[in-house]
């Protein structure tokens, strides 16, 4: 039951707006069928997932971590989160078969790979090479004082070439390793 409970009651209160404004929805409507996509609750929630990351990964840098403890701190962050919003509402896991706690360890062995990929990459791009591709980028080109880049929040994540460095490369790991983890999640740790 609980299974369909979430798109049940997302669509229920999406209806619900839908009636103060004098619009129907029915079951066969493009919205019906987005939520009740999986690779969109996927998308979805991989968005999430990596705003999570984001979050907690400029917070370590800006709190004084270096590169790989954000990146620890921020993927343990990320998988929690992503483990519960996959389980519950992407792949409405209600496996008899399995416990939830070993669905978790499954799930966390599996973003072992997405972690390594991202220590290496960040590694390479933001700490070890970081003037090349501020250079090859054209970062340190860009005046940090106007704009979007001097605007707070957004000066702690894009404030500077080294930090909008780090936030190209962060988004290039999160999108590889979401991508990955779909395939990870839907055939191997909530198959059905």
């Amino acid at each position: 039951m609980f299974k369909y409970l979430y798109i049940k009651q997302t669509t229920n209160i999406i209806k619900a707006w839908y009636n103060v404004f004098h619009i129907e929805l029915k079951d066969d409507s493009m919205l019906h069928k987005l939520l009740n996509n999986q690779v969109i609750r996927y998308l979805f929630f991989g968005v999430l997932a990596t705003i999570v990351y984001f979050i907690a990964r400029f917070t370590a840098l800006h709190l004084g971590a270096n590169t790989q403890v954000s990146v620890i701190i921020a993927q343990m962050t990320a998988i929690i989160f992503a483990f519960f919003t996959n389980k519950y509402f992407v792949f409405q896991s209600d496996n008899e078969n399995k416990s939830t706690l070993l669905e978790f360890v499954q799930f966390v062995g599996a973003r072992v790979s997405g972690i390594i990929i991202d220590f290496v990459i960040s590694y390479l791009a933001i700490d070890l090479f970081a003037s090349f591709f501020i250079n090859l980028f054209r970062l340190n080109h860009i005046d940090y004082s106007r704009g979007i880049f001097h605007i707070s929040p957004f000066s702690n994540f894009i404030g500077s070439d080294i930090l909008l460095n780090t936030f190209i490369w962060t988004t290039i790991i999160q999108v590889i390793i979401i991508v990955a983890n779909y395939f990870i999640s839907k055939y191997f740790v909530f198959k059905k």
